[in-house]
C-alpha cells in the first residue's frame, strides 16, 4: 500500500468526498477508498486518521491523512464563502478540455444557458464602481444612478443566460506555480484558493484581513499592518512587511506545522513551492513601492 513520491503512476484513490444540501442545509461527507482501490466506504461523523507509505530517495516515509470529521467540512465549507468553494466564477474563468473542442468553461455554461444573470443590477454595481474611481461618494454615486438607470419601479430588472461582460475581460485567477504569470497574480491566485474561504469579510475566526482576489491590495488589511495574535517572535512583525519576508508573520504561519500554522486543516506538510513564491511575493512588494 505504497507510493512513490514524484512518480504520478503510483499514486492511489484515498477519499472521495461529498458536499450536499439537505432540507436547505449544506452537510459533507467523506468516503474512504479500500486497499484494492475497487470501492469506498463511509467515514464516521468523527473522521478518522490512516497511515501510509511513501517511497522517497531518502527510505520510506509514513505519512498520515486524516479524513475530516462532518465539522470540520463546514470549518470551509462556511456561510461567508458561500458554501461551495470551487463553482465561482474566479475559479471557473479558465479553458478546460472537453475532448474535442477546447473552450474557456463560462463561455460553454453561457451557451448551454446555464446562467441567470440580472442584467440590471450587474451594470448598475459596475457603474457604480466607475463613479466612486471618478471621486464621488456612495451618497453621490448612488444619486447618479438614480438619474442613469431606469429604477425598479420603472422598469422590472432583465434577467438573461448572458454574461455582462465576456469572460476575459472578466477576473480570472492565474497557476500559482506558473513562473511565467505575474507574481502578484500568483500570489493572490493562491491566497483566493487556500484562505480565502475563512479570510474574507465576516468570515471565520476574528482576523480582520480580507484575502478575496478583486479586494484591492490596499484594502485587504494585510500590508504593514500588525498580527492580532502571535508575532512568533518575529522582529517588528506585521502580517507583511514589503520586502522583509523576516518580519512577516502570514509567510511564517504557512512555512511552518508548529504553532499557528495555516491552513489549520487537511495539511501536515510545509508546500514549499508556496512558501518561495510568498517570499518572493513579499520582496517584491518593497520594488514595487519605491
Amino acid at each position: 500500500m505504497g507510493s512513490t513520491s514524484g512518480n504520478p503512476a503510483s499514486r492511489r484513490w484515498i477519499e472521495t468526498r461529498f458536499l450536499t444540501k439537505q432540507g436547505g442545509e449544506w452537510f459533507g461527507y467523506s468516503y474512504a477508498w479500500n486497499d484494492d482501490e475497487t470501492e469506498g466506504f463511509l467515514v464516521e461523523k468523527p473522521g478518522m486518521d490512516r497511515e501510509y507509505q511513501i517511497k522517497t530517495s531518502d527510505g520510506m516515509r509514513k505519512q498520515l491523512w486524516h479524513y475530516p470529521s462532518r465539522a470540520e467540512c463546514m470549518v470551509c465549507h462556511s456561510r461567508a464563502a458561500n458554501w461551495v468553494l470551487g463553482l465561482t466564477e474566479l475559479q471557473m474563468n479558465r479553458d478546460f478540455d472537453y475532448g474535442k473542442v477546447t473552450d474557456n468553461q463560462l463561455r460553454t455554461f453561457e451557451h448551454l444557458g446555464l446562467f441567470k444573470v440580472n442584467w440590471f443590477e450587474e451594470m448598475r454595481n459596475l457603474l457604480r464602481e466607475e463613479a466612486k474611481k471618478k471621486g464621488m461618494t456612495d451618497d453621490k454615486a448612488g444619486e447618479y444612478l438614480d438619474k442613469l438607470c431606469a429604477t425598479k419601479n420603472q422598469r422590472e430588472p432583465m434577467i438573461s443566460s448572458l454574461l455582462t461582460l465576456p469572460p476575459e475581460k472578466r477576473p480570472r485567477l492565474v497557476d500559482p506555480y506558473d513562473k511565467k504569470q505575474d507574481l502578484t497574480l500568483r500570489a493572490r491566485s493562491y491566497l483566493q484558493s487556500n484562505c480565502a474561504q475563512c479570510h474574507v469579510e465576516a468570515g471565520g475566526g476574528n482576523a480582520q484581513i480580507d484575502l478575496e482576489f478583486t479586494t484591492p491590495i490596499d484594502k485587504m488589511r494585510l500590508i504593514n499592518v500588525k498580527a492580532q495574535h502571535d508575532t512568533f517572535g518575529l522582529p517588528d512583525a506585521k502580517l507583511i512587511v514589503p520586502g522583509h519576508p523576516e518580519k512577516s508573520v502570514l509567510l511564517h504561519r504557512i512555512s511552518h506545522r508548529d504553532k499557528g500554522f495555516m491552513p489549520p486543516l487537511a495539511t501536515r506538510m510545509v508546500d514549499r513551492e508556496t512558501v518561495e513564491l510568498m517570499r518572493a511575493w513579499i520582496l517584491g512588494l518593497r520594488r514595487n513601492s519605491n
